[in-house]
């Protein structure tokens, strides 16, 4: 596969212990929450809830760290900064940013079954 995985395999093989079985059930498990978490996320953008927003941001942080998804990771801490801010406003660009990198790595797993 070309290109850089969106998940630092050398942790999710720590992880999983080699388990590779183990490794797309987890994957699948955190997407699942992670879609779960962006949507309540994006509500809470769209309602101006910034204490919502920094919630998710800060959940969605914690299970992007616990499977090696850095770049969500690193974007949800962003997040969840600038909704300790107030700043809705980059806090929206911010979410096409996490859909993009979420979209990646449901591509990424897509194409690691085959």
């Amino acid at each position: 596969m070309p290109g850089a995985a969106p998940i630092d395999l050398e942790h999710l093989h720590l992880l999983s212990d080699g388990d590779r079985v183990f490794e797309q059930e987890l994957l699948h498990t955190y997407l699942a929450d992670t879609q779960m978490h962006l949507a309540a996320a994006k509500m809470a953008l769209n309602a101006r809830e910034t204490t919502v927003l920094r919630q998710e941001a800060h959940h969605l942080k914690g299970a992007s760290g616990n499977v090696g998804a850095s770049l969500i990771q690193s974007l949800a801490a962003q997040l969840e900064q600038l909704a300790q801010q107030g700043n809705l406003m980059a806090a929206t660009r911010l979410m096409a940013e996490l859909e993009v990198a979420l979209g990646a790595i449901e591509q990424w797993l897509g194409q690691r079954k085959e």
